[in-house]
């Protein structure tokens, strides 16, 4: 099994079903494969669990009373780390106009029920490892971009008194000529 984080915990995911019974599904299937899971009945509920657990994914139902899925996943973009978590719909709907709006508001997959769990279980593994990868490239743009700071200075300070050297003159002589 593929679930773990880099720092060795397990996967976060917030399951987010108005339904009990599809909730429980969900959690049993997904605590098998070696998630750990949170729980929310609603979208107001999902925003809070997200607020304060941070999930490494969200599977949302599409239809929810009160906040249904598509405004709840609107929401999630606003927050922080919301664009980069994350968001499966998994709902009964599976006509054209609600998969189009379901990826427009957020979403970047998308799953009818009554569930596949083999398809259910690759596709939650593999948004993972999507979001995991693109966090270590964020973290190594942020290092590589601290290193280039760093050679830039070595490069036109000297290095026993800190003072410009002869490249730094260069440069900024070239660019008052300019």
């Amino acid at each position: 099994m593929n679930t773990v984080l880099a720092s060795n915990k397990p996967s976060l995911i917030l399951v987010v079903d108005n339904e009990p019974f599809a909730r429980i599904q969900l959690r049993l299937s997904l605590e098998q494969e070696g998630y750990q899971i949170v729980e929310a009945e609603d979208g107001r509920e999902a925003l809070t669990v997200f607020k304060q657990q941070q999930p490494d994914i969200v599977l949302l139902d599409a239809l929810m009373p009160g906040m249904d899925g598509f405004e709840c996943c609107t929401q999630l973009q606003r927050l922080p780390n919301g664009q980069t978590t994350p968001v499966l719909m998994i709902t009964g709907l599976d006509d054209q106009e609600s998969v189009d709006r379901a990826f427009a508001v957020g979403a970047v997959d998308y799953v009818t029920k009554p569930v596949h769990w083999a398809v259910l279980r690759q596709r939650v593994r593999r948004l993972i490892q999507q979001s995991q990868l693109q966090q270590q490239q964020a973290q190594l743009q942020q290092q590589l971009e601290v290193a280039n700071r760093d050679l830039q200075r070595l490069a036109s300070t000297d290095g026993l008194t800190q003072v410009a050297n002869r490249r730094c003159f260069d440069e900024a002589l070239q660019q008052e000529h300019r």
